[in-house]
């Protein structure tokens, strides 16, 4: 693709040599000629000025360089969508590979590809450019909604629904029994998972994230919202649009979490709280009350994050200076 052509596609404004052939995408340290790369600031401009790369994606404030490069508001983002544009996702025709299980009484769309060992059972409606991999299992009255991509090894139990452009990665488990049971006289009860699992359009989940059924109202995932490798999400939680979830993160059952909220990773929320819109979650945070929104929380329990740092500089001080309260004792 010619750097001009790209260049309108990205919104952007080139300056050196509108006609060179960009044939790829790369870091700056791996980059050679052909390759489209990136750089914000000064330093990391003169790194891409003496790397093989052919243009560089950069700032609309930053000097002139000896390299073609292509100013934009965003450099990063400028760059994930030229990755995109080069990556296009290519439509698969209808294919249903000869050790695929699939009922007679499932409904497929138009160029739905199902590979080797996938199960797909009686009741289950699959979109349009769906793609289903191997060894994967659609249990009964699932819906799969167009252009979702279903990786190696992934289960969806019954009534399970994905609406359009869902990315589920190997080994994720949607839909199985939360974690609810009843004491009684000495014996552990099972109680009734009769929810589903729904997950709104552009929701991408990590490899082996598990994420549990509702017991009485449905589990829902909000669209936009990814979620890393590794993290378990109980019953009956309600997630909002556009939330990012960092490995290892766990969400006890019947939590409610609000828009645009950022969990890092092995943070872990308690049952039955709300969580606000636009709300951050420092890394190996235990959540133990609701969060109002707009709110950065952090630590061991997580409070808002200025009261954590000094409380952590108070105990440090203590830590220190110890012996002089000893002397004084």
């Amino acid at each position: 693709m010619k750097i001009l052509d790209l260049a309108r596609l990205i919104k952007g404004v080139v300056e050196g040599n509108k006609n060179i052939n960009i044939e790829g995408l790369s870091g700056i340290d791996t980059a050679k000629s052909g390759d489209l790369t990136f750089a914000v600031g000064e330093e990391r401009l003169k790194s891409a000025e003496k790397s093989d790369a052919s243009c560089v994606l950069t700032d609309m404030n930053i000097r002139k360089s000896t390299k073609t490069i292509i100013r934009v508001k965003n450099p990063k983002l400028s760059f994930l969508k030229s990755y995109n544009i080069f990556n296009a996702p290519k439509k698969r025709k209808s294919f249903i590979h000869p050790r695929a299980a699939v009922s007679k009484k499932a409904r497929l769309g138009k160029n739905v590809w199902i590979g080797s060992g996938a199960a797909i059972e009686e009741g289950v409606t699959i979109g349009d450019h769906v793609t289903i991999e191997s060894n994967s299992v659609i249990k009964k009255n699932c819906e799969i909604g167009s252009f979702c991509r279903i990786y190696p090894n992934v289960t969806l139990y019954e009534n399970t629904k994905l609406q359009k452009n869902v990315i589920l990665h190997s080994g994720a488990v949607v839909g199985s029994d939360g974690f609810g049971y009843v004491k009684d006289e000495g014996k552990i009860n099972k109680f009734p998972q009769l929810g589903r699992v729904i997950i709104e359009d552009d929701v991408e989940i990590g490899a082996n994230t598990t994420i549990d059924r509702g017991s009485l109202s449905d589990t829902v995932i909000g669209a936009g919202t990814k979620i890393d490798n590794l993290c378990q999400i109980a019953h009956n939680v309600k997630i909002g649009k556009n939330m990012l979830m960092a490995a290892q993160c766990g969400i006890s059952g019947s939590t409610t979490i609000g828009n645009n909220v950022t969990m890092g990773g092995q943070a872990g929320i308690v049952d039955n709280i709300t969580i606000g819109d636009n709300v951050t979650i420092g890394a190996k945070s235990a959540v133990i009350g609701s969060i109002k929104s707009g709110t950065v929380v952090w630590g061991i329990p997580a409070r808002p994050i200025a009261q954590t740092k000094r409380q952590m500089a108070v105990l440090s001080w203590i830590a220190k200076n110890f012996r002089s309260f000893r002397g004084h004792t």
